[in-house]
């Protein structure tokens, strides 16, 4: 392996040490700070030593995790090599992608790091994770991009994750602390390590050998945006979205699994406004490609508010191009929502009772539409069962063929071959959604 000895020897006075002071009252029954090494406790006050962070600049910014200083009264940094304690004031922070912005005020010499293009980094590629933990100093760990933009289920995890994940062992104490590149660069801000079934955001704290760190690409951006407004502002299209099912290209007339699935829009939204409309697969955000539905979310958040943006959309194998203007997502906003939950799995027949909608029916049941089939009960095991669909759903579509009466649904489902591919969109209170299934005989 490579030696890091120089880089690390450069880079040392840049990587701190993050301290907090926590009202006593307000740990109790937090299974996480039990983990912190506790150094030092006052009337009512108790002192953890939270995680690390990052000179940003010569004028006192320093990066590091939300998490690391989300319940802090007070919060101190510490540099190696120096015995001063630097009293930090948290400019502002971003749950969403588990950042936060400090700053210091002081005459020492800050050294700050040089940001590097995560977007370029490669799998395979070595990479370098520096913490400063208290009374332990500076620990160095490397290893390589196992892989990019990993979605990872932690209590932090949202719609804006794109974690970069590698081999190198990311202690608890170095949460907050730069993910390095091999050229010194920054690409990364150490966030999370995994352990069998939980992460380090309360999690049992020993590492397997996995680490996350939040790649600068997105970082950079939000803390800019902490430096010159004290918040995140994020755009929002209005799009419930879901993953491309292969098995489904024909039936949207795609060429491959590739893009968003629109399977509800907001009222009133962008989108709406925009003309979009369930059933498009959303293609290309902004100029850019959307490969993955994951992509979107994070393509939206990061567009300039009140700018008009070319989507372009496959609507019935016919390419368009909409332009939908992006308004701030508010907190009682939903964001661009993912609409999967439940693994397509074969069964041997769809098992549903059914009942036509009617507007009597749909008066008296208080429903949102007044057309399409009610599904009043679900066979227990039967395909309907296990592909998701729920007691109370209203069926619209199948195939992409509007759905009028239970009559129609079974005589379309008994034309299918045993193979065939059922895309299906079901109205349930949360939305619609589509469900992707075969039917077996």
């Amino acid at each position: 392996s490579p030696d890091f000895s120089s880089l690390v020897d450069a880079l040392e006075d840049s990587v701190v040490n993050i301290s907090v002071e926590i009202d006593e009252k307000d740990t109790r029954g937090d299974a996480a700070l039990p983990d912190m090494p506790f150094f030092k406790q006052g009337p009512g006050k108790s002192y953890y030593s939270a995680g690390s962070g990052f000179v940003l600049s010569n004028d006192g910014y320093i990066a590091t995790c939300y998490h690391v200083i989300e319940k802090a009264d007070s919060v101190i940094v510490r540099f190696e090599n120096d015995k001063n304690e630097y009293s930090a004031l948290v400019v502002g922070s971003d749950p969403k992608t588990d950042l936060a912005l400090l700053k210091i005020t002081t005459d020492k010499k800050l050294i700050p790091v040089f940001i590097g293009d995560s977007d370029s980094l490669k799998v395979g590629q070595w990479v370098v994770a520096i913490g400063n933990q208290f009374q332990l100093g500076k620990t160095v760990t490397a290893g390589i991009v196992s892989a990019k933009s990993r979605r990872v289920p932690t209590q932090a995890s949202g719609p804006y994750d794109a974690f970069i994940q590698t081999d190198a062992s990311i202690n608890p104490g170095s949460s907050g602390g730069p993910l390095f590149n091999a050229r010194g660069q920054v690409v990364g801000i150490s966030t999370a390590i995994y352990s069998p079934g939980k992460t380090q955001f309360g999690g049992t704290g020993f590492n397997i050998g996995i680490g996350f760190a939040i790649p600068m690409a997105i970082a950079s951006g939000v803390f800019e945006q902490l430096r010159n407004q004290g918040k995140v502002t994020r755009g929002l299209l209005g799009v419930i979205i879901q993953k491309i099912d292969p098995r489904v290209t024909k039936i949207l007339k795609i060429n491959e699994a590739a893009g968003a699935l629109v399977a509800d829009i907001v009222a009133g939204s962008p989108a709406e406004k925009a003309g979009a409309k369930r059933g498009d697969v959303i293609v290309k955000f902004n100029n850019h490609d959307v490969l993955d539905h994951d992509d979107l979310p994070l393509m939206v958040a990061s567009t300039d508010i009140g700018s008009v943006v070319p989507m372009d959309v496959v609507r019935n194998g016919v390419k368009m191009q909409l332009h939908p203007k992006i308004v701030e997502l508010t907190d009682d906003a939903s964001e661009e929502g993912s609409a999967d939950e439940v693994e397509q799995i074969k069964a041997n027949e769809i098992g549903l009772y059914l009942d036509d909608l009617n507007e009597e029916l749909s008066k008296t049941l208080k429903l949102p539409v007044s057309e399409g089939v009610l599904v009043k009960g679900i066979e227990p095991g039967s395909i309907a069962d296990i592909a998701g669909i729920s007691v109370g759903d209203i069926i619209e579509e199948v195939n992409r063929e509007q759905i009028s009466s239970s009559q129609a649904l079974d005589k379309l489902l008994k034309s299918l071959k045993p193979e065939d591919p059922v895309l299906m969109l079901v109205r349930r209170q949360s939305g619609t959604r589509f469900l992707t299934f075969s039917v077996e005989r």
